[in-house]
């Protein structure tokens, strides 16, 4: 490259155009400078994406871009697909040059040499230290992310006070559904507080460690209480299917579960990934240096815990069978009555799963690589809409609970459904049958 030269033209000139750089930007937070025999990349930002104008010499408008991603782990994705010998520490991976038309890329460059810079060579204009396109941390990502927390907090917040608003005793299930509406509230919060600091470009929460490193362990452990929650939920549908009634004493331990474990869960994460210097902090969020050891600590389990929720909503519905169910517990009117409840809870369980385990497999498959814009906007809607899934199905459609217009539904409790004694003995009078509906009225909740 000459010494009028406007951009580099091999590897050495790359390097010494970038300045200091190369040699003093932390390699576990981004991607080094690189030469890709055609443009000359800045270091950029892990799990975003860096653009740079197409060449010059082909003449295209300024609105042309070649872009790459640098991954999670500090290196540029993708395979290069030239010939030549690149430094591991500069390896140039692919660049997407399809906006750029007629640039033929697949042309090997001279291989680079050992030039150092102290070179004395007038380069271009040293780029800037790139943070990338961070797609998930966009404004216009954490503006949709925000209005929807704000929906989610809103609903469940609704499914809460409507829970408590009680005329006699409380069914446990109303009990464990307060424990999985709280582990909500205090996640979608917190994601809020996060999503609403980035938009007013809060020191305290984007550049805070402190503050990064507190609501980022809360945001873990309240994410692993949603799915203990989930399957503690369908753990009692499986044992109230089997006659196990759940007093008291036994809601307590489920309850100490219920928080217990993700507690736990988060400890150990937390402990093997500072032990492991692979956390730090990135716009207010927490992320892995290298994903691939401590991602799978947390989602191995929380993959677990779904798993098996899947599983006993699968069985308790399967195996369910209403008539020999309700025959076989026929002295125990308000079990059968707890059980109708529970049946139709357990299909509005499954809707809601299949909601959570949909979002919670994009962010999987998502989590260790850049997202493009549009994956971004799909994970942003089904991860914070979750909470209005839940209120929704959970709350405000479940028949024992209508207390904004004052009234404990027992509607659809028939006599048919209510049917506690078998074929081959004396049915019940009409008398049993409004004693039910007495008992629904008065152990329904809202």
């Amino acid at each position: 490259m000459s010494k009028l030269s406007l951009q580099p033209a091999n590897f050495e000139e790359c390097l010494i155009s970038q300045g200091d750089a190369p040699y003093t930007v932390p390699a576990e937070l981004f991607c080094n400078v690189t030469w890709d025999s055609v443009l000359c990349w800045p270091p950029t930002l892990i799990g975003s994406e860096t653009k740079l104008p197409c060449p010059k010499y082909l003449g295209l408008p300024s609105n042309r871009f070649a872009t790459k991603s640098c991954g999670r782990n500090g290196k540029w994705i993708g395979k290069h697909p030239g010939t030549e010998f690149f430094p591991n520490n500069f390896y140039p991976g692919w660049t997407n040059y399809s906006e750029c038309t007629g640039l033929k890329y697949d042309i090997p460059a001279p291989a680079p040499t050992n030039r150092t810079a102290d070179s004395n060579f007038n380069a271009s204009e040293p780029s800037s230290i790139s943070v990338g396109i961070l797609p998930f941390h966009s404004e216009g990502v954490d503006i949709l992310s925000t209005l929807l927390l704000i929906l989610s907090l809103t609903m469940i917040l609704a499914s809460v006070i409507i829970t408590f608003c009680t005329r006699g005793p409380v069914p446990t299930r109303k009990k464990l559904y307060r424990n999985c509406f709280a582990a909500f509230l205090v996640h979608d919060s917190l994601e809020l507080v996060i999503r609403m600091g980035r938009i007013v470009q809060s020191e305290d929460v984007v550049n805070d460690v402190e503050t990064c490193v507190s609501i980022g362990v809360l945001v873990t452990l309240s994410s692993s209480a949603i799915y203990t929650w989930m399957t503690i939920i369908s753990v009692y549908f499986t044992l109230t299917k089997s006659g196990i009634a759940i007093e008291n004493k036994m809601y307590y331990v489920l309850c100490l579960l219920g928080w217990f474990i993700p507690t736990v869960i988060t400890i150990i994460w937390l402990s093997v990934t500072v032990l492991s210097g692979n956390l730090k902090c990135i716009n207010g969020e927490l992320e892995f240096t290298k994903p691939e050891s401590g991602f799978w600590i947390i989602e191995g389990i929380n993959v677990f815990l779904i798993s098996l929720s899947w599983l006993l909503l699968i069985l308790f519905l399967w195996k369910y069978k209403h008539r020999e169910t309700h025959r076989r517990y026929a002295e125990n009117k308000s079990l059968i009555i707890e059980l109708v409840h529970v049946r139709q809870s357990a299909y509005k369980m499954l809707i809601v799963l299949c909601y959570i385990t949909s979002g919670y497999i994009i962010y999987v498959i998502t989590a260790q690589q850049p997202l493009t814009e549009t994956t971004s906007y799909i994970l942003v809607v089904i991860l914070f809409s979750r909470g209005v899934m839940l209120s929704v199905f959970m709350c405000l459609l479940e028949d024992s609970c209508k207390c904004w217009d004052g009234v404990y539904s027992v509607d659809n409790i028939t006599e048919s459904e209510a049917s506690l004694a078998p074929s081959n003995t004396s049915t019940m009078t009409t008398p049993s049958s409004v004693n039910i509906h007495r008992i629904s009225r008065y152990t329904g909740t809202c």
